[in-house]
C-alpha cells in the first residue's frame, strides 16, 4: 500500500514539472519566432502595435503601464494590507478574528470578472464624477488591482508575524514598551523578510492579471500621459501586457501577430519566474531565521 501511494504521489509531481516545462517551451518556442522578423530592440521598446495594417509589434508602452498598475496597487495594498495582518495577529480579540479572516479567505476566491464587474459599476463612474474624466483609466485599474491582491497580502504577513519568537515579544515587553512600541520597534524588523514576501507575491500577482484590468483600463494602445495636466497617468486610457494577450488573441492569424502575443507571454513569465524565486528565497530565509 505505502508502495502504490508513494507512485501516485511522484506521478503527480512528475504530471506538474512535465506540464510546466511542456508549457515553457512552447510558450517560448512560439514567441522568439518573432524575433526572426523583428528585432528585440524594436519589439520591447517600440512605441507603436499595429500588428495587423503596419506590421508594428512595439510593446514599450504596454511594459510602462504594467508596472505602473502594478506598482501603484502595490502602494496602496501593502501598507492597508500588513496593518490588517498586524490586527489580526497581535491585537484584534477571538471574536473579530473569526469574521475577520474569512472575509479575507472569500475575498480572495472571488473570481476576476467579478472584480471586473464592480469596477465598471462603482469605480469608473466614483472617478467620472470626481474627477470629471473618463472613468475607464490606469487609476480605475489600480484601485480594482489594489483590492484583488490584499488577502495575500494579509495572509503571508498575518504568518510572517505569528512567526516571530514569543520570546522576542515577551523581551521588548519587559523592557518597559509599549504595545505599538513592541509592534513597530521589534515584530516588524524581525519579520521584515516574510512582509516582503507578502509584497513580492503579490507584486507577482497584479502584475499577471488580465480580465479585470481590461474590464476597467480603457485598453488604449499609447504611451500614457504622464505629465501634471493629465493626473501624471492616472486617467489615461492604456492597456498592460495581459490586456494585450486577451484583447487581440481573439483575432490574431497564425503568424507574427500570434507568435508576437507568444512573447508577450513569454516577458510576463520570466517576470512571474523571477518574482516568485525572490520571495520563495525571502520566505525561506524568514522562516529559517525564526527557527533560530
Amino acid at each position: 500500500m505505502n508502495g502504490l501511494m508513494s507512485q501516485i504521489f511522484f506521478m503527480s509531481a512528475f504530471i506538474a514539472v512535465v506540464s510546466l516545462f511542456l508549457i515553457t517551451i512552447y510558450i517560448f518556442y512560439n514567441g522568439l519566432k518573432i524575433f526572426k522578423v523583428v528585432s528585440v530592440t524594436d519589439f520591447l521598446f517600440g512605441y507603436d502595435w499595429e500588428p495587423v495594417t503596419l506590421k508594428l509589434f512595439g510593446i514599450f508602452p504596454m511594459i510602462i503601464t504594467s508596472f505602473y498598475v502594478t506598482f501603484g496597487s502595490i502602494i496602496i495594498s501593502a501598507p492597508l494590507g500588513i496593518a490588517c495582518a498586524v490586527f489580526l495577529a497581535e491585537i484584534a480579540p477571538a471574536s473579530a478574528q473569526q469574521i475577520i479572516r474569512p472575509a479575507v479567505q472569500l475575498l480572495a476566491g472571488i473570481p476576476s470578472v467579478i472584480f471586473g464587474l464592480f469596477g465598471l459599476a462603482f469605480v469608473v463612474p466614483m472617478i467620472q464624477s470626481i474627477a470629471d474624466v473618463a472613468g475607464l483609466s490606469i487609476l480605475a485599474a489600480i484601485i480594482i488591482l489594489s483590492i484583488m491582491i490584499l488577502p495575500t497580502i494579509i495572509s503571508i504577513s498575518e504568518d510572517a508575524i505569528r512567526s516571530v519568537p514569543k520570546e522576542l515579544k515577551d523581551s521588548s515587553t519587559a523592557l518597559g514598551t509599549t504595545k505599538w512600541q513592541t509592534i513597530y520597534g521589534t515584530i516588524l524588523p524581525a519579520c521584515s523578510s516574510g512582509l516582503i514576501t507578502a509584497v513580492i507575491l503579490a507584486l507577482g500577482r497584479a502584475f499577471g492579471e488580465a480580465m479585470a484590468v481590461k474590464m476597467v483600463i480603457g485598453n488604449t494602445q499609447t504611451m500614457p500621459d504622464f505629465s501634471a495636466d493629465s493626473g501624471f497617468g492616472l486617467f489615461s486610457l492604456a492597456r498592460t501586457l495581459t490586456t494585450n494577450i486577451i484583447g487581440d488573441i481573439e483575432y490574431a492569424e497564425p503568424g507574427l501577430h500570434l507568435n508576437s502575443l507568444f512573447a508577450t507571454g513569454a516577458i510576463l513569465f520570466i517576470f512571474i519566474i523571477i518574482t516568485n524565486a525572490v520571495s520563495h528565497m525571502l520566505l525561506k530565509r524568514a522562516y529559517g531565521a525564526s527557527k533560530t
